[in-house]
């Protein structure tokens, strides 16, 4: 597991003066750049051995409000053959888990335009960081 802290900005609560839903899916992204940077280092060729989305999930536990330190913690649950899937608990300074959710990831190579086998520096990493 691979933790990473989150920065709430004004501009993601919305009218109630919590984290609006959307909010969320930028925190995953930032939270999943720090798990795989962590891994593969700042020269990786993200065009050759690129990631395409292919679905999020997020689960809403507690409201989240501006003054809240963020932590997502970041793990692999499942490795494929050309797919995985990172599983993300946001916590509150508490501990408490206010958001729960997970993103299913294709490897894929942007100059050949298509899904490639996962490379082994990121198998490598995921299984290093995999839990149930």
């Amino acid at each position: 597991m691979i933790s990473c802290p989150i920065q709430i900005r004004f501009a993601d609560c919305d009218m109630a003066g919590h984290v609006h839903n959307a909010a969320y899916l930028h925190y995953f992204e930032t939270a999943r750049m720090h798990f795989l940077m962590a891994g593969l280092g700042n020269e990786w060729n993200w065009k050759k051995d690129g990631l395409i989305l292919k679905k999020n999930t997020i689960e809403y536990n507690q409201p989240v409000f501006l003054m809240d330190a963020l932590t997502i913690n970041v793990h692999t649950t499942k490795i494929g053959n050309k797919s995985f899937t990172l599983y993300y608990s946001v916590r509150n300074q508490n501990g408490i888990e206010m958001a729960n959710g997970d993103s299913v990831l294709v490897c894929f190579d942007y100059s050949l335009n298509k899904s490639v086998t996962i490379p082994n520096q990121v198998r490598l990493h995921l299984q290093n960081h995999i839990q149930a």
